[in-house]
């Protein structure tokens, strides 16, 4: 997803983010991170998987080594993970914290 689709997304499911920054992950799977700041100066993280299979509780393991990146006094308000494939219901169970957009069922 480029960065003005990724504004649009947020902004139809009701997340408006005043600044938005892309976070190089040196990774060579398809995930994007963004950390932006929302008009009630809250902080979120937003994480884009663009797998095309199932989302799984194994890519939970993934996502928390994302998360283990940045500083642990580093506290979010929102978490926003964007799914370009269908979760798992087990998966979703897990992530309670998480708001969840997927486009695919």
């Amino acid at each position: 997803m480029e960065f003005k689709d990724l504004i649009e997304f947020l902004r139809k499911n009701g997340i408006v983010c005043k600044k938005i920054q892309k976070i190089d992950l040196n990774t060579k799977k398809k995930i994007n991170a963004y950390l932006g700041v929302n008009l009630k100066n809250e902080y979120c993280l937003i994480v884009e998987f663009m797998k095309k299979s199932r989302f799984l509780s194994r890519d939970i393991e993934t996502l928390n080594e994302i998360t283990a990146k940045f500083p642990m006094n580093f506290r979010y308000k929102k978490k926003i993970l964007i799914l370009h494939s269908p979760i798992c219901s087990k998966a979703k169970e897990k992530l309670p914290e998480w708001r969840v957009f997927s486009d695919a069922g």
